[in-house]
């Protein structure tokens, strides 16, 4: 299923098209335009969000060169919290249609190395776990946050 989602760049101010859509494989997209990820982590009953730059958002980041996305999933979530991915279920994809580029999305089940202390990057300034409940409040990218909510519930539900 294909959702919309489109918003106003903050950085050029300009309309960005996208639209989000629910895969869980991503042998068939285009290796070379998976440009980042992002990572809906969950340990114990609950899941982890990063306050970036003074925004509260799921785990994400670039692929560097010469890097899978699998690769730069395990690298980010490390970076930005601190945590050892346990397993990963592909969710979806965000293609953003001017840029001709796409973000992976997954479910990863985590466990703290340790205490977050700081990211190496030097964005994400703290972490906090939320009930799912809670997930909507953090993640406000309309009908999409509603479909990767159910997705990682679904999942949360078949590995119980």
């Amino acid at each position: 299923m294909k959702i919309e989602n489109n918003w106003i760049s903050e950085t050029t101010g300009e309309k960005v098209e996208a639209f989000y859509e629910d895969i869980d494989n991503f042998s068939k997209l285009p290796q070379e335009k998976i440009k980042s990820i992002c990572a809906f982590c969950y340990h114990d009953g609950r899941f982890v969000m990063v306050n970036n730059e003074g925004r509260w958002e799921p785990v994400a980041g670039h692929v560097e060169e010469g890097e899978t996305d699998e690769e730069a999933l395990i690298r980010e979530i490390k970076e930005e919290s601190n945590m050892k991915v346990l397993k990963s279920f592909p969710i979806g994809y965000l293609y953003t249609q001017g840029q001709d580029i796409y973000q992976t999305r997954y479910f990863c089940l985590v466990e703290p190395f340790g205490p977050f202390l700081a990211d190496p990057d030097g964005g994400v300034t703290e972490i906090q776990m939320i009930d799912s409940d809670k997930f909507l409040d953090f993640i406000k990218w309309g009908e999409s946050a509603v479909k990767i909510k159910e997705q990682c519930l679904d999942i949360i539900q078949k590995i119980n």
